[in-house]
């Protein structure tokens, strides 16, 4: 249950909050809205500007902790941990507030360990922030659904429950549609997985619109992963198929709420009772 308390948070191998030696005194950033980026400009003899769409920029966290030992030596193996565990980045981590339903990624950039010579004896101070380029809040909960296409001369059903990739995938879908509820307050960047057999699929976004088409066909035992937010599309998950891509699409988002997702495709010959199937990943997502 999401609660106002800040609870336990998780960086690496480290928890920070309630059962750990690193109590949690200070949390900024994480409910503040990031900076905004605009190009607002004058109305030119006229009162006011024309403005344009709001973005943001980084969202940056701010932690203070307080290190309970039971001995000096004690304090300080707390202090080398600590230290260890926020050495400079090459790519952002998962930082998640476990009690909040909250994963962020983000770069250890400043770091302080005081040492204070008349207090110190088993407890000290941290202090902790957090860059994180993403500036999206998400669930800790990845969701899925899934459905197979919808291909009138074939009118297949695909009933398969199967695992993969550390997920569990559900029942799929009827009649080439998914309904994908983004229980969040900003749209959401999901990922498709396509695994054929199938040619030129398509998927739309039906509640907003959106819509993605791929000239391509893939075999049975062949898949196709889309990052609707980094826009890659990979064939087998590896490699670069973006030339796939129709002229004309437009990547799909998933609104806050609920989002209708229709799946297309044409079967393959020599596949017969074979089925293709879209599945969506996607978390819950806000600012």
């Amino acid at each position: 249950m999401v609660q106002q308390r800040m609870g336990r948070i998780q960086w690496g191998d480290l928890q920070f909050g309630p059962g750990s030696r690193y109590h949690v005194t200070a949390v900024t950033g994480l409910d503040d809205m990031p900076d905004i980026r605009a190009e607002d400009i004058n109305r030119p003899d006229q009162h006011g500007d024309y403005t344009s769409p709001d973005t943001t920029g980084a969202r940056i966290i701010q932690l203070g902790l307080g290190l309970r030992g039971d001995t000096p030596d004690d304090l300080r193996a707390l202090t080398l941990a600590l230290r260890a565990a926020t050495q400079p980045q090459r790519q952002p981590a998962p930082l998640r507030f476990l009690d909040q339903d909250t994963l962020l990624y983000g770069k250890v950039r400043q770091r302080a360990l005081p040492y204070d010579a008349e207090n110190l004896w088993s407890t000290g101070t941290a202090a902790l922030e957090l860059y994180c380029a993403d500036p999206y809040l998400y669930s800790l909960e990845e969701h899925t659904a899934s459905t197979s296409e919808y291909s009138p001369a074939a009118g297949r059903t695909y009933p398969l429950v199967y695992v993969g990739a550390g997920r569990t995938y559900g029942d799929a879908g009827t009649s080439g549609r998914l309904t994908a509820v983004n229980s969040g307050a900003s749209p959401a960047y999901p990922v498709l997985r396509i695994d054929g057999p199938v040619a030129n699929p398509s998927i739309e976004q039906v509640t907003t619109g959106g819509s993605i088409t791929l000239d391509a066909t893939l075999q049975p035992g062949e898949y196709l992963i889309i990052d609707t937010r980094t826009r890659a599309i990979l064939l087998m998950g590896t490699s670069p198929r973006r030339t796939w891509l129709r002229a004309g699409s437009q990547w799909p988002l998933l609104q806050p709420g609920s989002n209708v997702i229709a799946y297309r495709g044409s079967a393959l010959p020599g596949a017969p009772g074979q089925s293709s199937l879209l599945t969506v990943t996607w978390r819950d997502t806000s600012l």
